[in-house]
C-alpha cells in the first residue's frame, strides 16, 4: 500500500484554527498517516510560543501530534522573517523552517489538504 499523507496548511492563530488544526493532525497520525504542517504568517509565533505548553492547549495539540512521530511541523521561512521570531527558537519548536520551492516540493501530489 502506498503511504499516505495529509498537507495542512495553517495561516491563522486564533484558537479556533489551532484547535482544528490540531484535531485534523491528530486524527490523521491515529490512522497513521504522514501529517505535514506547513505553518505561515501569525500561527509560526503561536506555535513557537505553544512548544512546551499543556497537550490540550490550543497550540499544543499539534505538538502532541508531532509527538507521535508521524507529524512534521514546518515553518515558511519568510514568515518566520516576517513575524520577528527568533531563527533558533523556530528550529527548537518545530521540525524544520523552509521556503516556498521546499513546501511546493513536500507537498506536491498529496490529495488530502487542509486549510484552517
Amino acid at each position: 500500500m502506498a503511504e499516505r499523507r495529509v498537507v495542512v496548511f495553517l495561516s491563522h492563530a486564533d484558537a479556533g484554527a489551532l484547535r482544528l488544526a490540531g484535531s485534523c493532525a491528530l486524527a490523521a497520525a491515529a490512522l497513521g498517516d504522514r501529517v505535514d504542517v506547513y505553518l505561515f504568517g501569525p500561527a509560526v509565533p503561536a506555535l513557537v510560543a505553544a512548544h512546551g505548553e499543556e497537550p490540550d492547549e490550543p497550540g499544543g495539540l499539534l505538538h502532541r501530534a508531532r509527538e507521535a512521530g508521524t507529524c512534521r511541523l514546518v515553518a515558511c521561512s519568510a514568515s518566520v522573517v516576517e513575524q520577528k521570531v527568533a531563527l533558533d527558537a523556530a528550529e527548537r519548536a518545530l521540525d524544520a523552517v523552509v521556503g516556498w520551492p521546499t513546501i511546493i516540493e513536500w507537498s506536491r501530489g498529496v490529495v488530502d489538504r487542509f486549510f484552517f
